[in-house]
């Protein structure tokens, strides 16, 4: 059987679903699954549960589409409680915190300020922390992670 974390990342982009978290997740011996909308979302969480989430709130690219929002509402739903990590490029980055924030997300990270290693090392400690229980929250959940720029690409 396969000990490797399982992670689950939800991007509509596919530069940023493939070769950016994909390839670097999966060189760093995850075992990664990738969606591209709600709709594939919903499928592989219909599957073995995932360690960790990596979701963007606005699949789209739409400021007002909360796609993201409804697969951890899914996820939530169907009894699953992995660490999550969103994800968002927009400007709104405050607004999406604030959407997301009851799912007490290990980490918010901004697209605009990627490093690569610092996302590796950030995924590395939400998997060491074990799962929090929702109903009573974390008090880590206050802290905002921005990654550095040292985009791909």
């Amino acid at each position: 059987m396969d000990e490797r974390h399982r992670i689950l990342v939800v991007e509509d982009q596919d530069y940023w679903r493939e070769d950016i978290f994909r390839e670097t997740l999966e060189d760093a011996g995850y075992q990664v699954e990738t969606a591209g909308s709600y709709r594939q979302a919903v499928a592989a969480l219909e599957g073995p549960p995932f360690d960790l989430v990596v979701v963007d709130v606005n699949l789209t690219g739409d400021t007002r589409n909360r796609d993201g929002v409804r697969v951890l509402e899914r996820m939530l739903a169907l009894g699953h409680d992995p660490r999550i990590i969103v994800v968002t490029g927009s400007d709104s980055r405050a607004a999406a915190a604030a959407s997301v924030r009851r799912f007490h997300p290990f980490a918010f990270l901004d697209k605009t300020t990627f490093d690569m290693g610092q996302f590796i090392a950030l995924v590395r400690q939400a998997l060491e922390r074990p799962a929090i229980s929702r109903e009573h929250g974390d008090p880590t959940t206050d802290e905002q992670t921005t990654l550095h720029p040292d985009r791909r690409g």
